[in-house]
């Protein structure tokens, strides 16, 4: 039974728990992380991050802002990460490492783990931003010939 809540309401539980070597299974909301991550269908176990963090890496982070945030990391700086939703083609800069709660162990979908080798495939396959701008623009060119007519 999935229970939906708000994350600010938990987010010193969750925390402690990853901090104290846990597990935490989400179920992460949104689209930014389409078609790995589909909400409703999917879901995510976060642990301890072990720093340094690599390229391909799915984090959960806390933006400056108080929002919480589960991307991927496309580049590695020497003071901060680079994150991006593999459905976005918008980079963000300047995650340091405090505001980094945890990392993506698993995926599940639809309730099975996602092995790691398809995950990797996926990962090599759609990580690249010259792949996902094309399919991005060709959804634009798409999108809005069937909004026309």
């Amino acid at each position: 039974m999935n229970k939906e809540f708000k994350l600010k309401e938990y987010d010193n539980l969750i925390k402690e728990v990853i901090e104290s070597g846990g597990e935490f299974r989400m179920y992460p909301k949104g689209v930014s992380m389409l078609p790995i991550l589909r909400q409703g269908k999917d879901s995510v176990v976060l642990i301890k991050p072990t720093f340094p963090l690599r390229r391909g890496q799915i984090i959960f982070y806390q933006r400056k802002n108080g929002q919480y945030v589960l991307h991927r990391i496309v580049g590695v700086k020497k003071e901060h990460y680079i994150l991006c939703g593999d459905n976005q083609t918008y980079r963000e800069e300047g995650i340091t490492q405090d505001m980094i709660i945890a990392v993506v162990s698993k995926i599940y979908r639809n309730d099975k783990e996602v092995p790691q080798n398809i995950h990797k495939i996926y990962e090599f396959l759609w990580r690249p931003f010259i792949i996902r701008r094309c399919i991005h623009f060709l959804g634009r060119i798409f999108g809005e010939k069937k909004t026309k007519r």
